[in-house]
């Protein structure tokens, strides 16, 4: 039979350079973004983020692969790969880091394997006193 399959990490959409969006992005198979994309982004599947690519936001992937810049909140089911020419400013949520010699990656990741599945609102940094009063000493 003649049907061509697709992989889960083939790209099939393309931002291309010189396209700056704002807003929300979602898609179901594989997006390079070699343009800016400013907003939020929810996927299921690859995102890569190309030389020249700009990325400012809230990002809900399963697996994201970065070669140009990143700035803001990424979650990742599967894993987070910054490569030699890549640049991350922000929080990383993810079960699996890989920065390449060269790759920077400037803010906080959470490696827990649950982190990335859970929404924003259930992850929260606030600290709790679990000292008791002194009082009750």
């Amino acid at each position: 039979m003649g049907f061509k399959r697709e992989k889960p990490d083939e790209i099939v959409s393309i931002l291309g350079e010189g396209v700056d969006f704002e807003g929300e992005v979602s898609f179901a198979k594989g997006l390079r973004v070699d343009g800016t994309i400013r907003g939020k982004i929810s996927a299921g599947a690859l995102l890569v983020i190309g030389p020249g690519g700009k990325v400012e936001a809230d990002v809900k992937t399963a697996r994201a692969s970065i070669n140009g810049e990143f700035r803001g909140s990424l979650r990742a089911e599967d894993r987070v790969e910054i490569h030699r020419d890549g640049k991350v400013h922000g929080e990383i949520y993810t079960p699996c880091l890989i920065i390449e010699a060269g790759g920077t990656f400037d803010g906080r990741c959470n490696m827990s394997d649950h982190a990335a599945r859970q929404p924003e609102a259930a992850q929260s940094s606030e600290t709790v006193d679990i000292r008791p009063e002194p009082d009750k000493l």
